[in-house]
C-alpha cells in the first residue's frame, strides 16, 4: 500500500475499505446527443387528461340545445325555403310563359321537378297551368311548413 498524501493521516483512526482516490473509476463520458427517451418526451409531451364534463346550467335546462342543433335547424329552414322559392319561380315561369330553352328557367324546372315528389299530381284540373299553380303551390307550402317545424324542433 502506498503512503497517504496527508501527513497527519492515521490509518488506525479511519476504517476505510473503498478504493484509493486515484483508483476511483471515472464516470462514463456523456455524449452531446440527448438521451432518446428524454428527447422523445420533450418532443411529444404527455397528453392532457380528459376534461370532466360540466353539468348543464339550470337556466338552460337539461335538454340538448347546443349550437350545433341550432345550426342544423337553421340550415334545414334555409334549404326548405330555397326549395319553396324554386317552386314559386317555376309557377311564375309557367304562368308568364317563360322560354323553356333558357338555362335558368330549365334549371329551376329541373329543381322543382326533382323536389316535388308526390305532390306534382294531387290536383288534376282541366287547365294544365292551374294544375301547376295548385300542385307546386301546395308543395311550396308543405316544404315551408315542414322545414319550419323541423327547424324549430331542433332549435329547442
Amino acid at each position: 500500500m502506498r503512503e497517504h498524501p496527508d501527513p497527519y493521516w492515521d490509518e488506525d483512526d479511519y476504517d476505510y475499505d473503498g478504493p484509493e482516490p486515484e483508483d476511483e473509476p471515472e464516470p462514463p463520458a456523456r455524449s452531446r446527443e440527448p438521451d432518446s427517451a428524454r428527447a422523445r418526451r420533450e418532443r411529444y409531451p404527455e397528453p392532457e387528461p380528459p376534461r370532466e364534463r360540466r353539468e348543464p346550467s339550470p337556466s338552460r335546462g337539461s335538454s340538448f340545445s347546443g349550437p350545433s342543433a341550432d345550426g342544423i335547424g337553421r340550415t334545414i329552414q334555409v334549404l326548405s325555403a330555397l326549395i319553396a322559392l324554386a317552386f314559386v319561380l317555376h309557377i311564375v315561369f309557367v304562368v308568364a310563359g317563360a322560354n323553356q330553352s333558357s338555362g335558368f328557367v330549365s334549371f329551376v324546372y329541373s329543381v322543382a321537378k326533382f323536389f316535388v315528389f308526390g305532390l306534382g299530381d294531387v290536383f288534376t284540373p282541366g287547365d294544365a297551368t292551374i294544375g301547376v299553380v295548385l300542385n307546386y303551390g301546395l308543395a311550396a307550402i308543405v316544404y315551408l311548413v315542414v322545414g319550419r317545424i323541423i327547424g324549430r324542433a331542433l332549435k329547442r
